[in-house]
């Protein structure tokens, strides 16, 4: 019995480290299930018990970051871990998501002036966790969609792909598709993505989807709809269950002048995440259809859980329109 006082710390330190890990586990299997109102619920216990618990902010975060709403709790509750956990990459990185999100609604000269902020947080989530994906791919991502003049670099994206590459090989591979993405050599990016095989690994299989989304979106923007619907529906065959898939054909639906189509696209990603904010998507389709009960419905939708500023004076002017 001599012995206890001694190895009393250890066991205390195993008793806690054991569930913290087992909820981590949770979380990635809540957020790798697309179950947001279970994780979000699993967060909010977790912040009730320690408001600085970096996990919950980070998790909730990622799923939650573009609804107005949640960001509007979640952001003085970053700033706070930030202030008070310095050291946390989730905190550094949760906050320049944040921001960024917020920038992305607002627009204007504010968000010109604000930028930089978002690039200092991810910058110090990458030093701090090197090692991290998510991380890597939004610092990759600021560099390759912000001017030069506010911090953007091809340069600095490149060099995170391959320094990622030294740490995660796949990973490596999806980072610098999305190079060949940012300079439209989407055949070369869509080679890379075949080579990248998950297995059993679901979430290498969840980070290549995004990518492959990103890859779809991208080739609607480059006025291929053709193309960029025949990608979806192959993704689908796959994976018939994403939401993203879902957005993504229903974007190239709608770009091919197919809005009952793409109509039934987005009510299914809705059936799959309520949570998503694409009803603006879903009112275009049904107005483009003729539709313009149903229109409307999805129109007042977006007034209730605006995607964002510019998506709720759409609504509104279209409804005015609507309703005459």
């Amino acid at each position: 019995m001599k012995y206890l006082p001694l190895l009393l710390p250890f066991l205390l330190l195993a008793a806690f480290a054991a569930p913290a890990q087992a909820t981590e586990t949770e979380f990635q299997s809540l957020l790798l299930s697309r179950q947001p109102s279970a994780l979000e619920t699993l967060a909010r216990e977790r912040l009730a018990r320690d408001p600085l618990d970096d996990a919950a902010l980070w998790y909730w975060g990622q799923q939650s970051a573009d609804d107005p709403r949640v960001r509007a709790e979640l952001l003085p509750r970053a700033q706070a871990c930030v202030r008070d956990r310095p050291q946390s990459a989730r905190c550094q990185h949760l906050l320049g998501l944040l921001i960024g999100a917020e920038l992305m609604d607002s627009g204007g000269f504010s968000a010109m002036r604000r930028i930089g902020e978002v690039r200092e947080q991810f910058e110090r989530a990458v030093a701090l966790a090197p090692q991290d994906y998510a991380m890597r791919r939004d610092l990759q991502g600021f560099y390759l969609e912000v001017p030069a003049l506010m911090g953007g670099s091809g340069r600095k994206a490149r060099e995170q792909a391959e320094a990622f590459a030294r740490i995660d090989a796949p990973r490596g591979v999806l980072l610098q598709a999305v190079l060949d993405i940012s300079n439209k050599a989407f055949d070369a990016a869509e080679q890379r993505l075949a080579g990248v095989q998950p297995g059993a690994d679901r979430q290498l299989a969840g980070d290549l989807q995004a990518v492959q989304v990103d890859l779809g979106l991208a080739l609607l923007d480059d006025e291929a709809p053709v193309r960029a619907r025949a990608w979806f529906e192959r993704l689908l065959q796959q994976d018939t269950g994403s939401p993203e898939l879902n957005v993504g054909l229903g974007r190239a639906l709608l770009a091919l002048k197919q809005p009952t189509a793409a109509a039934a696209a987005f009510e299914r990603a809705l059936q799959l995440n309520p949570k998503l904010r694409i009803h603006h998507r879903l009112a275009a389709a049904y107005e483009a259809a003729g539709q313009n009960t149903q229109a409307i419905a999805a129109y007042r939708r977006v007034l209730d859980e605006p995607a964002s500023s510019a998506a709720a004076d759409k609504a509104r002017e279209r409804l005015k329109a609507l309703q005459r």
